[in-house]
């Protein structure tokens, strides 16, 4: 430093150096602690603090996200069938050996001798985790004349409905006899459902009937396949107040059918309205037979089997028994019924339900 507080040009420059080489020192230790060796920016992704003993390796394992659900056919077994008066018991395990969840429907076709599609029976709704196997049992209700033409038993759970044609399944199609057991080899292959037609059926001796009581009618009539195959579907009874009407008052399902070719069949079914007092303004009805029943409307190529309703079909009368007071319906045992008040107690013998009264 010269006299008068100025620096030597040499010393100066000497100071300046010292100062640059430590601030080069703080800016390499700031990269040292801010980016690790060599200075280098890592990505965000990599950045991650170590505990300490933990050897680096095992921070460098990236989280490979959640595991693909895996979806394999579910699989039946332990099938048996027992039926008794319409109720078909339909016992059976499925296996789901997928990761993913199961769901959907059980579905059931029954198969006459040449493997065509008699009746489609929905069975039940399930749930079933992946890798997990539950028993189940279903109840349908199974008309007596379906069940005896049945040879074979399809099984198979859907996501969609079981009459869908061909069916869009996520399981095993299992295809058994009525037994439970497998169908033997060179047996008649199942077929897929094949939708009848207004066409295929003729109806004949079409005639309504009333019981002795007065309290419920009945309509009896002959069903006829004109086609080449069997043939599947229901009868659909409409009601009119005149003959021009074009809208119904009243429908209701009247029986069900399957028919081989030119098989036919006589059927008896009871009448039920819902409101039974249209009986009183019904003028004329119609019988319907077609796959679906009431679910076909009527139009210029399903006209119906025109029913004159007689003048003494009026409102059925209720069945009343001795006493007076309305029976209850056999068949409907839950049915609501006015039932009178009770008659008073007489003065001269008031009621009591002391113990020695009543015994009890």
């Amino acid at each position: 430093m010269r006299p008068g507080g100025s620096f030597a040009e040499g010393e100066f420059m000497m100071r300046k150096d010292k100062r640059r080489v430590r601030a080069l020192g703080v800016l390499v230790l700031g990269c040292a602690v801010v980016w690790g060796p060599g200075c280098k920016k890592q990505e965000p992704a990599a950045v991650a603090s170590l505990d300490a003993g933990v050897a680096p390796v095992a921070v460098a394992v990236r989280d490979a996200g959640p595991v693909a659900e895996v979806r394999k056919p579910l699989r039946f077994s332990g099938v048996t069938f027992a039926y008794k008066d319409d109720d078909l018991k339909v016992s059976y395990t499925l296996d789901n050996p997928g990761t993913a969840q199961g769901r959907g429907q059980t579905c059931l076709w029954l198969h006459d001798d040449k493997g065509v599609v008699i009746d489609t029976l929905t069975l039940g709704v399930f749930s079933l985790k992946g890798g997990t196997s539950d028993t189940f049992q279903d109840h349908p209700t199974v008309a007596r004349k379906f069940w005896k033409q049945a040879r074979s038993v399809q099984l198979f759970t859907t996501t969609s409905y079981c009459q869908r044609s061909p069916p869009e399944v996520t399981s095993e199609m299992l295809h058994v006899l009525t037994t439970g057991q497998p169908v033997p080899p060179g047996g008649p292959a199942p077929r897929n459902v094949e939708e009848a037609q207004v066409e295929d059926f003729a109806l004949s001796n079409v005639e309504l009937s009333q019981d002795e009581e007065g309290t419920g009618y009945f309509i009896t009539y002959t069903v006829k396949n004109l086609s080449g195959r069997r043939a599947s579907g229901t009868a659909c009874l409409r009601a009119y107040t005149g003959e021009g009407c074009p809208c119904h008052v009243e429908e209701t399902l009247s029986g069900e059918f399957s028919l081989p070719a030119g098989g036919s069949e006589t059927i008896k079914d009871q009448i039920f309205f819902d409101d039974e007092k249209h009986w009183d303004d019904v003028k004329v009805l119609r019988l319907f037979a077609s796959a679906t029943g009431c679910g076909d409307a009527a139009d210029a190529t399903n006209v119906g089997f025109k029913i004159d309703k007689p003048d003494a079909f009026r409102e059925p009368r209720e069945l009343t028994d001795v006493a007076g007071e309305p029976e209850l319906d056999p068949d409907n045992p839950d049915a609501v019924v006015d039932v009178p008040d009770e008659r008073p107690v007489e003065e001269d013998e008031p009621y009591s339900d002391s113990p020695e009264d009543t015994g009890h």
